[in-house]
C-alpha cells in the first residue's frame, strides 16, 4: 500500500540559502517531503534508526536536501554526530554549505565529490547513506551503489529514492503535444528506472543482498498554490528548454500558457500534481 502525504507543508528551515530555497520551491518540495516521510515512517521505525551516534552520508545531495529532511523530522538530540553532504556540482555544494552552517547538525562537511567515485572516503565509514532522487542521473548507477555499499559499515542502512511517476515530465509532454505534437517528446535520463524492479536490480548489482532490501512505494499529491506555482515555474523555465527545441518564436511564446493548461488538467485528474516514488532500504 502506498503511503500518501496529502498536505506536504514541511517548512523550509530559515537558514536555507536563497539558491537552495529556489531549488526546493521549483521541485514543489517533493524531494524534501518524500524523504522526510521516509525518515519518519521507514528509517526511524527500522532496526537501524538514525541517532546521535550515527555518521550519515547525503550523497548527490543537491543543496543538502537529505540534511534538511533530518533536521525537519528528528529531535535535536537525535541528529547524527557527523554528516557528509556531497555533490559533484560546485554550486550545489556551495548552497549546501551556506545553508547548513547555521543548522543544528553537530558536524557537517560539504564537499564536491562524484558519487560514482568515493575514493576519498574510507571503507566501512558511514552508518547511513542517503541517495535521494539521484540514482537515475548517474552515468554509472551501479558504480554509485557499489561505492555506497563499500563506504557503509556492516549493518549500515542505505536509503535509495527514485521516481516512479515524475509529474513534471507528464505535464511537459502534455504541453509539448498541444503546441508541436509532431516533434519528439523531451527525454528523461535513464527512463528504465521508472519501471518496477529496476532500482532493486541495480542495488543488488551494486553489492546489496536481495534479502537485506525492503521496497516501499510513496505517493505525494502537491495541492497547495505555493508549491504548484514553484513547479509551474520549473516547467516554464530554462531547465525545460529542451522541450522547446525546434520551436518558432511564436510557438515559444505559447509555452507558458500550454504548461499552465497542462497543470490544470493534471490537478483535475489527481486533485493536485501527483508524484509516485520507489523507496528501497538496503542493509549491508
Amino acid at each position: 500500500m502506498a503511503s500518501q502525504t496529502q498536505h506536504p507543508h514541511l517548512p523550509l528551515p530559515d537558514y536555507f540559502s536563497k539558491f537552495a530555497s529556489i531549488y526546493v520551491r521549483q521541485t514543489g518540495h517533493s524531494t524534501l517531503n518524500i524523504l522526510a516521510d521516509v525518515i519518519t515512517e521507514n528509517v526511524q521505525t527500522s532496526a537501524h534508526p538514525i541517532g546521535p551516534d550515527s555518521v550519515v552520508h547525503d550523497t548527490a545531495a543537491g543543496p543538502g536536501i537529505g540534511a534538511a529532511a533530518l533536521v525537519a523530522r528528528l529531535p535535536k538530540d537525535q541528529l547524527p554526530k557527523e554528516m557528509l553532504v556531497s555533490d559533484n556540482v560546485v554550486m550545489m555544494v556551495s548552497a549546501a554549505r551556506e545553508s547548513l552552517v547555521a543548522s543544528p547538525l553537530p558536524h557537517v562537511d560539504c564537499r564536491e565529490i562524484d558519487s560514482q567515485d568515493l575514493s576519498s572516503v574510507p571503507d566501512n565509514y558511514f552508518t547511513h547513506s542517503i541517495d535521494n532522487f539521484s540514482i537515475f542521473t548517474f552515468v554509472r548507477p551501479v558504480d554509485a551503489v557499489r561505492e555506497t555499499c563499500r563506504t557503509l559499515r556492516q549493518g549500515g542502512l542505505a536509503i535509495f529514492t527514485c521516481w516512479r511517476r515524475f509529474a513534471p515530465m507528464y505535464i511537459v509532454h502534455a504541453a509539448q503535444k498541444k503546441i508541436r505534437p509532431d516533434l519528439p517528446l523531451m527525454p528523461t535520463p535513464n527512463p528504465q528506472f521508472y519501471e518496477e524492479g529496476v532500482l532493486r536490480k541495480v542495488v543488488e548489482e551494486g553489492g546489496f543482498a536481495r534479502d537485506s532490501t525492503t521496497m516501499v512505494d510513496k505517493v505525494l499529491v502537491v495541492s497547495d498554490d505555493e508549491n504548484i506555482a514553484g513547479l509551474t515555474m520549473l516547467m516554464s523555465g530554462p531547465l525545460m528548454s529542451k522541450a522547446r527545441e525546434g520551436y518558432t518564436e511564436e510557438e515559444e511564446s505559447r509555452w507558458a500558457e500550454s504548461v499552465s493548461q497542462s497543470v490544470k488538467e493534471e490537478i483535475e485528474q489527481f486533485g493536485g500534481i501527483r508524484f509516485e516514488a520507489y523507496v528501497l532500504l538496503a542493509t549491508k
